[in-house]
């Protein structure tokens, strides 16, 4: 079989990047997409018009490749206000899986399925996803047992991701154009959310580890966190960006959870990535920040 990659979510933050590296690498991509979402795909990757949400629209998609990677679907816990995109992730899993008959799957769940601890979470860790965005890649992953006797899937469950081209409006990137817009203020900076504990891991490592993890032989529903397993708390993400822009400001915080899925300590262990792949970290905390500042607009530095 060709090493045909269908990508779904190729228009998204890790999307584009996971795109880009399959070219890289060799394979044949064929993005699914429900229309054109303004996003210019990189050249040389095959877009294919199919709704997830309505399997009808599937039928002319072929059912065999040799890798799927499916990152589409709502993916900012803060908009998890009502069900609506509980339902929409689970049933656009649903619909892929009943549509592919023979594939490497990488299905893409979140370190928020875990259960709050202070402990660094393994795999096996207890799961109990706070909130609706939890719930809705925990619902996802209950899926892997009934398909895994014809399909080969592997699971991800990523940490809290950031780099070039992050969508504007997340928190990171707001807070990156908001400092360096008012780099000579010299007023506190005040933070709406708490001073969370996070595992932050560079999007270009994201990627490296979803095609690390599809080329392990087969898996039959293998786990994998993809995290730097390093615990950093906000605070200390604002000190960094405010030494990146040579600026000296006190951090304050309200101490308010900014969704259900917010809670206060949220670190991962990549050992078994690590140990099954030989994947491993390549860019810093320091490093992702310094090419997000980098990358925005002109205008944002002023």
């Amino acid at each position: 079989m060709k090493r045909s990659i269908l990508l779904t979510g190729a228009s998204g933050f890790v999307g584009q990047h996971m795109a880009r590296l399959l070219l890289r690498r060799g394979f044949e991509v064929s993005a699914l997409q429900r229309g054109s979402l303004g996003v210019s795909l990189p050249r040389g990757v095959k877009t294919i018009y199919a709704d997830l949400m309505d399997p009808a629209s599937l039928a002319g998609i072929p059912r065999r490749w040799y890798g799927v990677i499916h990152l589409a679907g709502a993916s900012i816990p803060a908009s998890f206000r009502t069900m609506a995109p509980v339902v929409q992730n689970v049933a656009m899993s649903l619909n892929l899986l009943e549509h592919l008959e023979e594939a490497r799957i990488l299905l893409i769940s979140s370190c928020h399925v875990y259960a709050p601890s202070n402990q660094l979470r393994m795999e096996e860790a207890a799961l109990l996803p706070q909130g609706r965005y939890g719930l809705s890649k925990h619902l996802v992953e209950q899926m892997v047992p009934h398909y895994a006797g014809r399909l080969d899937i592997r699971v991800a469950r990523p940490f809290n991701h950031l780099g070039p081209r992050q969508r504007p409006e997340l928190v990171i990137p707001s807070l990156l154009r908001r400092l360096s817009a008012t780099r000579e203020d010299g007023s506190p900076v005040l933070m709406r959310g708490m001073d969370s504990v996070r595992d932050f891991i560079d999007v270009r490592d994201v990627a490296e580890a979803y095609l690390a993890i599809l080329g392990l032989e087969p898996q039959r529903g293998a786990t994998y966190n993809v995290c730097s397993g390093k615990a950093r708390s906000i605070g200390e993400l604002v000190a960094t960006v405010l030494s990146l822009l040579g600026s000296k400001r006190e951090v304050l915080f309200e101490g308010n959870p900014n969704s259900a899925d917010d809670i206060p300590w949220l670190v991962g262990s990549p050992e078994r990535l690590m140990a099954a792949s030989g994947w491993a970290l390549r860019w810093g905390l320091e490093q992702s920040l310094r090419a997000m500042l980098e990358s925005l607009p002109e205008e944002d530095q002023a």
